[in-house]
């Protein structure tokens, strides 16, 4: 870690963007499927009138956006990244399950080393966007997690796979962790806590690899993990500021608005059911919502896809389909928490039926299967 103690802030800002762009391309290629439209699961468009390209336009923009990435890293030029974002923007929504957060974060990242310039006043700026998305990143992960379901969902989890310690101990750390991960977000304005809150950062990413690894699922979130594992520490262990708030303030300009408004205007306007919950970091906080669809007409399974019927599997005498196993299973990652993306897969499956009321779109707040 000695090597990232003697870059100069323009150096960290590339370093910080060259590891996103490493991230992006890792998950890219985990879940390759997510960026063609011909397989088992739907392409969900967040407008109906978007035109979705078909063989071998989607492969053409998939190697484009790889292509662009790779020339991102090589010479991180304002032309490239902006064409990255438009690129990645307009594919998300095209399919909306592109738009998982750590494909987010590193379009954010990229955008903002984009307009990287010479000047020590620029680099700064751009410096403290950087900084502001980790900050929000931690800050509102942590406020999402203070609900209900998060207690009841990590009781679970906890007495399932740490029984090894006393009842007392896993409720109180429950209780505390979206606190301590809020605080985390806010330790890190300060010169006296922001290597203590850059340590417990380490930590708590480290913790997660190692639990995926053990448990055997999650892999499509290792990379991101390590980014933010790397990101963090570059931009925070070795900075020091007069002001707390510097990374909001000093030299405010359109480029800080902008980026404010994306990682805690929209966030908060989350908290009273606008913006979507992984554009607003809210992470593992037994918030977001699980769905299922019942299967209520025999010529509708009999209709469907080979590809989709393995699917299929027997729920209290009914027959379902998970969407996140489904969407797990063919496209890499888990369908994009919405319920607007959960009604359009709905309404693929009834396209193989002539009857109504074919199917029944199931919410639930915890996974039916371990």
């Amino acid at each position: 870690m000695s090597f990232f103690n003697k870059v100069n802030d323009k150096q960290k800002i590339i370093l910080v963007s060259r590891i996103a762009v490493v991230s992006f391309l890792a998950l890219m290629f985990y879940a390759p499927k997510l960026w063609i439209t011909a397989k088992d699961f739907p392409v969900i468009p967040l407008f109906d009138f978007i035109p979705i390209p078909h063989y071998p336009l989607d492969y053409i923009l998939a190697f484009l956006l790889i292509g662009l990435l790779i020339s991102f890293f090589i010479k991180p030029k304002k032309i490239i990244g902006l064409s990255i974002v438009i690129l990645y923007f307009y594919l998300a929504m095209v399919d909306q399950n592109r738009l998982q957060p750590y494909f987010y974060q590193s379009v954010l990242i990229i955008l903002t080393a984009s307009y990287l310039r010479s000047s020590q006043k620029n680099t700064t700026i751009v410096l403290h966007c950087l900084m502001l998305i980790f900050i929000a990143t931690y800050f509102f992960s942590g406020i999402h997690k203070i609900n209900a379901n998060f207690d009841s969902v990590w009781k679970h989890a906890f007495t399932k796979h740490f029984s090894i310690f006393p009842e007392t101990i896993r409720l109180y750390f429950i209780y505390s962790i979206p606190y301590i991960e809020a605080f985390i977000g806010l330790m890190l304005l300060f010169n006296k806590t922001r290597r203590i809150a850059v340590l417990l950062i380490i930590t708590m990413h480290l913790g997660i690899v190692i639990l995926l690894l053990k448990f055997g699922y999650g892999y499509n979130v290792i990379p991101w993990n390590l980014q933010n594992i790397l990101s963090v520490y570059i931009l925070f262990w070795n900075y020091k500021s007069n002001d707390p708030f510097a990374v909001f303030t000093q030299y405010f300009n359109y480029k800080k608005a902008v980026i404010i408004f994306l990682t805690f205007v929209l966030p908060t306007t989350n908290l009273f059911g606008f913006w979507d919950h992984l554009l607003s970091f809210s992470f593992f906080s037994a918030k977001l919502n699980y769905y299922y669809i019942e299967l209520n007409d025999d010529k509708l399974i009999e209709n469907l896809p080979k590809g989709v019927k393995k699917y299929i599997f027997d729920y209290n005498g009914k027959k379902i389909i998970n969407l996140n196993d489904w969407a797990g299973d063919v496209n890499g990652v888990l369908l994009y928490p919405e319920d607007r993306v959960a009604k359009k897969t709905q309404r693929y499956l009834e396209s193989f039926s002539e009857t109504k009321n074919s199917t029944k779109l199931v919410e639930y707040h915890h996974r039916k299967r371990d």
